[in-house]
């Protein structure tokens, strides 16, 4: 497993992609009346995590590397 972000053709991370897909799906979610407001919470939390990533490229200089986040192990 590589630990370079890699980027698609569309010039997007791998991250950036799957979050502009999950965004797209909970808008159309939004304008189903069964869905909507589980959409929008949902949506207000896409918003916040894209900012975080936003604001951790403009930090870095890069976007993040989620491979290097390790998975939490259970307690005993």
């Amino acid at each position: 497993m590589s630990t370079t972000p890699t980027v698609t053709s569309t010039g997007l991370s791998k991250t950036s992609l799957i979050l502009l897909i999950l965004n797209a799906a909970l808008t159309g979610l939004s304008v189903v009346p069964a869905t909507a407001v589980p959409a929008a919470i949902a949506e207000s939390f896409m918003k916040i995590i894209m900012a975080g990533l936003q604001a951790y490229q403009a930090e870095t200089g890069q976007p993040i590397d989620l491979t290097k986040i390790p998975l939490e192990t259970p307690a005993p």
